[in-house]
């Protein structure tokens, strides 16, 4: 409603300058001589109506040109093809309606002077006027967009906290410190080849989630690394009712994801799911021949009693793609299998 009367008043108030423009250029130029304050105002209030409803056409016009070109003419990678593209729009459709300007007066009011004259100086100030409007609506634009993008900053940095307390609590959750840490005491004394790897490993985890929390994207080759470091670790923890698999196109390699998404969609795969030698949990990793996605998935073996989750790691991955990304991730069941279609992020 606020925005209507806004876009209402700043018709009217284009209208009546306009108008004012006109009455004024010819009352100088000696086509039409104002005699009196009652005329001035009489011809400026018959002026301003028409000039509105035309004004209200060009304004919208203006923002659904203004609109496309964004889509097909960007101006933070085309500036010199659309500067003069956008003037020379802004131009030819003010011109054009000044004819119709012109024309619709000539029709209700007629013109003493010569029309040929009437159509030039309307014309012109038609164009130079359209432009203006044209120059004001980008900067109201910029101006939004400006303020878009710092309340999806503040968002993106709000989600980001959240992820950092979750991934911290779970990272410092006695019980993962104490499964870790029993599983290295047995790899020692077992394997020492083996024990060094996990203690690689598990350092990896650790240095990853420290390095990426406050960013807004990482590259998939990333996310990978650290799910292969990631899911080596909890395949000693869980032996043979756990295997996983990755197979991801060099393609998808070079996209991004929001951090830590991988970590994420496994945690969620292991806590949820029945693991063990009868019967195994497998997880897979995988893109299928589309470089805009890619896939995780498990098959679907839920477990009867499950701890009370609150949810907030998928909410909170949703909530970071809506802030970076047009597309969401998409969760899919199908009876025997669990699938998270992830869409990939464009280097800008």
């Amino acid at each position: 409603m606020k925005k209507k009367i806004l876009n209402t008043l700043f018709i009217i108030t284009g209208a009546a300058l306009l108008q004012f423009i006109l009455i004024a250029y010819k009352h100088y130029v000696g086509y039409v001589i104002i005699h009196s304050s009652g005329q001035f105002f009489r011809t400026l209030f018959i002026g301003t109506s028409l000039s509105a409803i035309i004004i209200a056409l060009v304004v919208y016009l203006d923002d659904k040109i203004i609109r496309l070109l964004s889509k097909k003419i960007s101006w933070q990678k085309s500036f010199f093809i659309r500067l003069p593209v956008e003037i020379l729009t802004a131009l030819t459709i003010g011109a054009v309606f000044g004819v119709l300007f012109t024309l619709v007066s000539e029709l209700l009011f007629g013109y003493k002077e010569p029309l040929g004259e009437v159509f030039i100086s309307n014309i012109l100030i038609a164009a130079i006027v359209n432009l203006t409007v044209v120059g004001i609506l980008e900067a109201m634009e910029f101006f939004r967009e400006s303020q878009q993008s710092q309340l999806k900053a503040e968002k993106l940095e709000r989600e980001n906290l959240k992820l950092r307390f979750e991934m911290l609590k779970k990272q410092l959750d006695p019980h993962f410190l104490f499964n870790s840490l029993n599983i290295l005491s047995s790899l020692i004394a077992k394997d020492k080849k083996k024990s060094q790897r996990f203690i690689d490993a598990f350092a990896a985890v650790y240095r990853y989630t420290l390095d990426v929390i406050d960013k807004p994207v990482v590259s998939v080759a990333e996310e990978l690394n650290f799910a292969h470091d990631y899911l080596f670790l909890q395949k000693l923890r869980f032996e043979n009712a756990f295997t996983f698999e990755i197979n991801i196109d060099n393609a998808c390699r070079e996209r991004f994801l929001p951090p830590l998404t991988l970590q994420t969609l496994l945690e969620n795969a292991l806590k949820h799911n029945v693991a063990n030698v009868e019967r195994p949990l497998h997880i897979r990793i995988f893109s299928d021949n589309d470089p805009e996605t890619i896939m995780v998935s498990n098959n679907l073996q839920n477990k009867v009693k499950m701890k009370y989750s609150s949810g907030i790691g998928l909410e909170n991955l949703k909530n970071r793609y809506k802030l970076i990304s047009d597309s969401l991730p998409d969760f899919i069941e199908t009876g025997q299998e669990y699938i998270v279609q992830l869409p990939l992020i464009r280097a800008e």
